[in-house]
């Protein structure tokens, strides 16, 4: 949805949704105390994406809190993520990892100005790992500040969970497709006792961005009044170690693959073929997983898209594993300008700045907290308890293993690359 104009003035925070979206086809316009379906009560937001709102409301009648997810009006239309997650309820399977998977608990469709949205209600989880990670949550209160790594024992448990999940969905020919620490969630312990005062005493108050139209009206029928800023959680007492893997929009059966247009996978978590090639296979969300896997062990990720876009993590990857295999290496322009012919870095460079080196696995293993922020020696925030001391190293015989598994997922041809059950099962 590319709009012509600017609707509205900018706001001041950079913590809610694209409000150029609140238009035909775009999101549809939430106010606190809303009522969706007869029962479903907005009392916060939770988060937003490129395609959806997402809001936390009590169930009048079965008297609990849920997620309700809005999809853009431009959306309804494909209904891929209520389509797999209904498929995904349906599954008859023991496979552990299937209780890591969101639960859909209702859905129905509303028609408002911007046209008709479909709305999907979940269960409430806590934090992505994104959001753990950072050093802001998304109210502004840090959940940790120093070292951004979890617990060497949350982690190992969090990330045979992902691994387990993941499997889960191969193992019934279905791929996520966008594999990040924003799709990955912590759950809550049960918080359907709390009354309204409690929630918001626990969560916050709800922070309202009001909006206003550059045309100059007080109103228009096709945005609310104000945006509302994502609640934050306010201790890691009332989080599990335990995850949910959300968000299925891009997910697909493997009798019917994305399109290079559908493929959802951000650059950072992209194979080279996936880069390249434009294609998404369950070798190419090994590939992901293994991103993932690293990232949540590290604190930060293993390829970076910083300013470069697509190119630029493929000169990390080279910088990590070396000249790419061929036809690639040869179709791939930009190699000249960083790499000579068998992959190693330029030794001269044009304006002496250095723009490439060697950077191998091993050295990204030892490098785990070897940066960690340390003014005070110490980590603080409101999630200390589950991270980890600051400048904690892998420990050896982790490193080897860890060292022994990045190198069996991340290899040039995916034919090539372990399985999703056999990242599971390794140590």
């Amino acid at each position: 949805m590319d709009p012509p104009g600017r609707l509205y003035y900018p706001t001041l925070s950079d913590t809610i949704e694209d409000i150029e979206k609140y238009r035909p086809g775009g999101f549809h316009p939430v106010h606190l105390g809303d009522t969706f379906h007869g029962k479903y009560k907005v009392l916060h937001k939770l988060g937003a994406g490129g395609f959806s709102t997402t809001w936390l409301a009590r169930d009048a009648v079965e008297e609990r809190y849920v997620a309700l997810k809005i999809l853009r009006s431009d959306e309804t239309a494909r209904r891929n993520e209520l389509d797999m997650l209904r498929r995904l309820a349906e599954l008859q399977t023991n496979h552990p990892g299937k209780k890591h998977i969101r639960t859909l608990v209702d859905h129905f469709s509303i028609h408002g100005p911007n046209g008709e949205h479909i709305c999907l209600v979940t269960e409430v989880a806590g934090p992505s790992l994104r959001d753990v990670y950072s050093a802001q949550n998304p109210s502004g209160c840090g959940y940790g500040q120093g070292s951004r790594r979890l617990r060497a024992d949350i982690a190992q448990t969090i990330l045979n969970q992902i691994a387990q999940t993941v499997d889960s969905l191969h193992s019934h020919r279905i791929c996520h497709g966008d594999l990040t620490l924003s799709n990955v969630l912590l759950k809550l312990n049960s918080m359907d006792a709390w009354t309204e005062d409690e929630l918001y005493h626990r969560l916050g108050m709800p922070v309202k961005v009001p909006l206003r139209l550059s045309s100059g009206e007080e109103h228009s029928g096709s945005g609310p009044l104000y945006a509302v800023e994502p609640a934050g959680l306010p201790d890691a007492a009332f989080l599990e170690n335990n995850i949910l893997l959300v968000d299925f929009g891009k997910a697909f059966e493997l009798d019917s693959p994305p399109q290079p247009k559908d493929i959802g996978v951000p650059s950072d978590y992209r194979a080279p073929e996936t880069i390249l090639d434009l294609v998404y296979t369950p070798p190419s969300e090994a590939w992901s997983l293994a991103c993932l896997l690293y990232e949540v062990r590290a604190g930060q990720r293993l390829f970076a898209n910083l300013l470069g876009g697509p190119d630029e993590i493929v000169k990390q990857m080279v910088e990590m594993k070396g000249a790419l295999p061929e036809p690639w290496w040869s179709l791939w322009d930009l190699r000249t300008d960083y790499f000579d012919e068998s992959g190693k870095p330029l030794q001269e460079w044009p304006d002496g700045t250095t723009w490439a080196i060697e950077y191998p696995i091993d050295e990204a293993i030892d490098d785990i907290g070897a940066y960690d922020d340390e003014e005070e020696g110490a980590v603080s925030g409101l999630c200390a308890s589950m991270l980890e001391p600051c400048g904690a190293k892998v420990p050896g015989t982790e490193a080897e293993n860890m060292l022994e598994l990045l190198k069996a997922v991340l290899r040039w041809t995916p034919e090539e690359r372990v399985s999703i059950k056999q990242i599971y099962q390794h140590p």
